[in-house]
């Protein structure tokens, strides 16, 4: 008797709890993925890209629809990156959150 209700509940109970675990893990790997690593934003000053370097701003490479600004308000200033010779021309975006 203690051997037929083992394999009628137990063995099926464990393996739904083991694929519910493999469910939340999968979610959890996949949205650890996404993320990238934030990157400095600077005010630019001129068209050619000298950077304002007293205050970084936490910007993202990837597009989400939104570019990284000094503050949230759509008005404020535009934020950029440097390029590879240091001048801030890369657009950024606002880090998804």
């Amino acid at each position: 008797m203690k051997t037929i209700f083992s394999k009628q509940v137990v063995i099926p109970a464990a393996v739904f709890a083991l694929a519910i675990a493999g469910a939340f893990t999968t979610n959890a790997m996949e949205k650890n993925s996404r993320s990238t690593a934030l990157i400095d934003g600077y005010v630019r000053l001129n068209p050619a890209g000298l950077c304002n370097e007293e205050q970084t701003y936490e910007c993202d490479t990837d597009n989400f629809g939104a570019i990284c600004r000094v503050s949230a308000n759509p008005a404020s200033q535009q934020v950029y990156a440097k390029n590879a010779n240091g001048a801030c021309t890369v657009e950024v975006y606002r880090p998804q959150q």
